[in-house]
């Protein structure tokens, strides 16, 4: 399963813009992808206030180079040349156009992608609805599926289901909009 970030209407958020780093303009990233190069390739990057900024601001951006720097990653964005500019974007995400962004291999899902689908729950030979995916939530052992009650549910709980591919998740639907688990339903 790959990991990319959730839609913000038509865009996904790449990356947070956490601080500044040096003086020559560079900025620190929290990059929200499996493959951080992808900064690099895709066109038409934007930056955005996030939703809950009391102010928008929205303007194009190419990130010109990219180093992993700790835990994180540093870029270097056009036009930005020194320290104070860099300080200014603190707290922008940089977006992408959601149809510009790269479809998953057929053995791969976006997580985005799963996130609202109905997950049927099949114990011996019955098959219920235990809810829809809220989210998904990476852990160390493997990723969890959210799922909160919806109209037709088992019951008004919520659960959390391991991503386990073939051996828990059985099938995806994404066109039918439903996931298959081998699972029990009082989680």
């Amino acid at each position: 399963m790959r990991n990319s970030s959730l839609p913000s209407q038509d865009y996904l958020i790449l990356a947070d813009i956490v601080g500044a780093y040096g003086i020559k303009g560079w900025v620190r990233l929290r990059v929200r992808l499996d493959d951080p190069n992808l900064l690099l390739t895709l066109p038409s990057l934007r930056l955005v206030s996030p939703s809950k900024a009391p102010s928008t601001i929205t303007q194009s951006v190419t990130v010109q180079a990219l180093k992993r720097q700790g835990k994180g990653f540093i870029a270097c964005l056009d036009g930005v040349t020194d320290r104070t500019a860099a300080e200014a974007m603190r707290g922008l995400e940089i977006q992408v156009a959601t149809a510009a962004f790269p479809a998953a291999p057929d053995d791969e899902v976006y997580w985005r992608d799963l996130e609202g689908l109905e997950v049927w729950c099949t114990e011996a030979e019955s098959r219920s609805l235990l809810g829809r995916v809220k989210t998904l939530l990476e852990t160390g052992a493997n990723d969890v599926l959210v799922i909160v009650p919806c109209e037709g549910s088992v019951d008004d709980q919520e659960h959390l289901v391991p991503w386990i591919p073939e051996e828990v998740v059985t099938r995806i639907d994404l066109s039918g909009g439903t996931i298959e688990v081998d699972w029990y339903a009082d989680a």
